[in-house]
């Protein structure tokens, strides 16, 4: 596979990052079996970097919650499981991301790959810092959502709201757009129920970027028949699908 570095990344400069940041940016390059930039001969102008969230290791060790915040919180954690199935969000999390992978592929877009593992040692932030520095124009964050009331189904994709003190207006605008827009046309076709959009300044993973970022729970792993929906890998596709259909409604296309 070839690989492709956009040149603005070729020089940095120190001061460019500052602080915590540059301890972040510092760590933030993984090894080469856990991202992959792909380029197709029929490039549509776009690139979209995706993040299988979770892994199967957590990291107790804690990070800023955002660039100079005295709140801090675990690196990362393992997610959830399912309650009929058993299967792991962290593997969940990345069949699906890899067929979102082959979905954008197949329409043209670039692609950049946070994991293509289950063996990831890159916290919340270092991902959301990967993805600023990867060329990417949004970020996709792939995660399925827990609740101790197993009658709750539905998806949910969350957004910075406008108090977010981290990131820019133009950022926390786009990221609202881009996660309300993905959400509809993610619930029209995979079926599950719109949940809306939440608001949230706590995700350390949201925080630490520069480019429009959304959340995505898909569907509620502690609901048994959600839970062995999303466990089907041919719902996984029309998850994926349904994930692809609402980037190319943000880009226009």
């Amino acid at each position: 596979m070839d690989g492709y570095v956009k040149a603005d990344f070729l020089v940095s400069s120190p001061d460019q990052v500052d602080g915590a940041a540059a301890d972040v940016a510092a760590s933030a390059a993984p090894a080469s079996n856990e991202t992959s930039n792909a380029n197709t001969s029929s490039s549509n102008g776009h690139i979209v970097c995706i993040d299988a969230g979770h892994q199967q290791a957590g990291i107790s060790e804690q990070e800023p919650n955002g660039p100079g915040s005295s709140v801090m919180k675990a690196k990362l954690t393992t997610g959830t499981s399912g309650v009929a199935t058993g299967l792991a969000e962290y593997q969940l999390n990345l069949d699906v991301s890899q067929m979102l992978q082959q979905e954008l592929l197949n329409r043209g877009y670039q692609v950049v790959m946070i994991r293509t593992t289950n063996d990831c040692a890159m916290s919340n932030a270092e991902r959301a810092v990967y993805a600023n520095e990867s060329g990417a124009e949004i970020f996709v964050r792939i995660h399925a959502n827990s609740s101790n009331d197993p009658s709750v189904n539905g998806a949910m994709f969350y957004a910075p709201s406008s108090a977010n003190s981290y990131l820019s207006a133009d950022v926390i605008s786009a990221s609202n757009t881009l996660a309300s827009t993905m959400l509809s046309f993610y619930c029209s076709t995979t079926g599950l129920a719109n949940k809306g959009v939440l608001q949230d300044d706590n995700m350390t993973g949201i925080n630490w970027c520069t480019i429009p970022v959304t959340i995505v729970e898909m569907g509620f792993m502690s609901n048994p028949e959600e839970d062995q929906k999303m466990a089907n890998p041919e719902f996984q596709a029309v998850i994926a699908q349904g994930l692809a259909n609402g980037i190319d409604a943000y880009f226009g296309r």
